[in-house]
């Protein structure tokens, strides 16, 4: 990694504006990012990268963006769960742990979407989530 550093006006930094991403698409992006070793920082709605990163973070929007376009497991009827009282940090990390378990899902605002055979899954997911 260089030392690039996000709150340095000086260093040269990519902006993208990502407040159409789903919650799911940025927990996914986040996770390959780590995996490639690419420093980021969140502006609200804006991931910051260094430049020296730019076509590397271009390539991983890119094929986040593919892969989400179909979310997985999500043809048919949907179960909603209502999370309003959920902080982002909460939803990210529950993000996390469905994406983990193979459960297909997709966030509208604090609305939780999930394919009813999974209903049962997620409700026992969230009756052991520590948050």
């Amino acid at each position: 990694m260089d030392e690039w550093d996000p709150r340095n006006p000086e260093s040269p930094t990519v902006r993208y504006d990502l407040a159409d991403w789903s919650l799911e698409e940025r927990v996914e992006l986040v996770e390959m990012l780590a995996e490639a070793d690419i420093r980021h920082d969140w502006d609200g709605n804006e991931l910051l990268v260094p430049a020296s990163a730019e076509s590397a973070v271009d390539a991983i929007l890119d094929e986040v963006e593919d892969a989400s376009e179909v979310p997985a497991g999500l043809a048919g009827e949907l179960e909603e769960f209502e999370l309003d009282d959920w902080s982002t940090a909460d939803r990210v990390e529950f993000a996390a742990v469905l994406v983990e378990r193979g459960i297909g899902h997709r966030w509208e605002d604090n609305l939780l979407l999930v394919g009813v055979d999974d209903a049962d899954a997620v409700e026992d997911l969230l009756d052991e989530f520590d948050r």
